[in-house]
């Protein structure tokens, strides 16, 4: 850096005063820590399956802007009887509207080859938000469905998630799909 405005003494003072994501955004130039700020890449152990007897769950938080804008993504998760995570599998894309709801009623009827699958939707607030999510139930007929409206921001939500995965509960199964959860 600069040693003769700050010495190393004082750029950990300000480190600890700062925290290392600010003091990384301010000091270094990279406002993000290398290994992203709430998950950590050695948290996660690569397996070959869940147990075929786990519960489980796909999570979908769509979005509509065909080629650009935000992803619609929709991620399975398995919980076996211990209370171990399995990340199975995960699905994403930017679609436009029709793309996806065929995209989720078709990995919703993949998903059947797993076992009984909850599908849940994340249901944005005002009327668009409950359209949203009633059309989809709709169209996943047959398939049990549950629509939650989402409050709060994402990062205080991904909280409970991202201490599962410190404390190494969270396995990845292997899949094409392993590099880019990783790197995100």
């Amino acid at each position: 850096l600069w040693p003769q405005r700050f010495d190393e003494t004082d750029l950990e003072r300000i480190r600890t005063v700062l925290g290392t994501p600010s003091f990384t955004a301010l000091y270094q130039q990279r406002p993000t820590a290398l290994e992203g700020g709430m998950f950590k890449r050695h948290w996660f152990d690569l397996v070959g399956a869940a147990p075929r007897d786990a519960q489980r769950v796909r999570a979908w938080d769509k979005a509509g802007t065909e080629g650009g804008g935000d992803w619609t993504v929709g991620l399975l998760m398995a919980r076996d009887k211990e209370g171990q995570y399995y990340i199975e599998d995960v699905v994403r894309g930017q679609y436009s509207d029709l793309q996806r709801e065929t995209v989720i009623r078709q990995t919703a009827d993949l998903d059947k080859e797993r076992g009984n699958v909850t599908i849940w939707l994340e249901q944005e607030p005002g009327s668009g938000g409950k359209d949203s999510a009633r059309i989809t139930i709709r169209r996943l007929a047959g398939h049990t469905v549950r629509a939650e409206r989402s409050t709060g921001d994402k990062e205080v939500r991904a909280q409970p998630f991202a201490a599962q995965c410190e404390a190494l509960n969270v396995k990845l199964c292997r899949g094409q799909w392993n590099a880019a959860l990783i790197d995100e």
